[in-house]
Order: structure tokens, then C-alpha cells, then sequence
């Protein structure tokens, strides 16, 4: 050893600026309501599209019911040092993630989800869907948002897609309502 040589190691305190972004989080089964009641109470700010659907049951009962448009899922709005801890939290399994690096969606996505479902229009859950070109709205409720253009069954829908998912919320289009975006 050198008694010459001397280390410096400096520490800065000062905290890291960072931006905060939806991230998508995996809930127990059909706790999705909860996972939301419980992140509300903590302040976060959080989405859970709910879409109204009928249900038939075996006794030829009809009734409206409120679900999660995406089973499973919940989007919360915070800043990547607090995802552990919501992890932490009763009814949310994980975080989503591609690469080792948690999945977000973008804010302009969540409003496109959230004027989807204030909407009149029927939305579909496609799961593995043959996706087309990008594509942005020029008519009607969702115009100057941007999406992918989807085939399912021959019709053609709009659709915005969950990161690190394969899951896209589509609703019914024609052609008149698209422009392609060009690259």
C-alpha cells in the first residue's frame, strides 16, 4: 500500500428528477376493483376502464354489469422508485416489464383508453390480433388520436395496444374516419 495514494469518492445528495409514467400492473384475479380502491386511498392516481356488459346467466337472466375492460390489469400513474412498494400492496401481483425494464404506456394512450370508454362505441379486447399500419383518427369522438390499424373477422377496427402485452382495446372504424401515418 501507498501511503501517498489517496481515494476521493464523492456522493452527490441530490435527487434524481424523474418524470412520472403509467405503468401497467398485474392484479389477483377479479381483485381489480380493489387493487383500485386500495391505490386510491394511498393518493395515487390511478385508470381501470370499466366497460358495461350483459350477462345472460343459466335462469335466462339479464343483467348489466360493470368489468374491467382488461381483466387483470390496472394502470397507475407514478414514478419508477415507488413500483416495488406497489407491488408490496394486497390484491397487485407485479408490474409489467419488456427487456428487465418496466412496461408503460404512453399519456395519450390512457386518454384514447379513457375517451374509448366514455364513448358509445362497442370495445372488443383482441388478444393477438393481425396488426396493420399506424393509423390516427380524423372523425368522430377520438379524432387526432393515434393507433394501429387492426383485422379481426374481417372488419377493420382501431385499436391501442398494451405495452409489454398482447392485448389491443379496439373499437369499429371506417375507412373515411383513418388517415395511414406516414414514417
Amino acid at each position: 500500500m501507498c501511503p501517498n495514494l489517496q481515494i476521493m469518492i464523492s456522493y452527490t445528495n441530490k435527487p434524481i428528477k424523474e418524470e412520472p409514467k403509467w405503468y401497467i400492473f398485474y392484479t389477483c384475479p377479479r381483485a381489480e376493483k380493489v387493487a383500485y380502491k386500495i391505490l386510491k386511498d394511498l393518493n395515487y392516481t390511478v385508470f381501470l376502464p370499466i366497460r358495461k356488459t350483459l350477462k345472460i346467466w343459466k335462469n335466462r337472466q339479464r343483467k348489466f354489469i360493470q368489468e374491467p375492460l382488461f381483466p387483470n390489469y390496472i394502470f397507475v400513474n407514478t414514478k419508477s422508485c415507488y413500483l416495488y412498494k406497489i407491488t408490496m400492496l394486497p390484491k397487485i401481483c407485479y408490474y409489467l416489464s419488456t427487456n428487465g425494464k418496466p412496461s408503460s404506456i404512453s399519456e395519450q394512450d390512457i386518454e384514447a383508453l379513457k375517451c374509448m370508454v366514455n364513448s358509445q362505441e362497442e370495445i372488443t379486447v383482441e388478444i393477438n390480433p393481425q396488426i396493420g399500419e399506424k393509423v390516427v383518427i380524423i372523425k368522430g369522438d377520438l379524432t387526432g388520436y393515434e393507433g394501429v390499424l387492426v383485422s379481426c373477422k374481417g372488419k377493420q377496427k382501431f385499436g391501442i395496444q398494451l405495452a409489454g402485452t398482447n392485448l389491443i382495446a379496439c373499437i369499429d372504424v371506417t375507412a373515411s374516419m383513418i388517415n395511414i401515418v406516414k414514417k
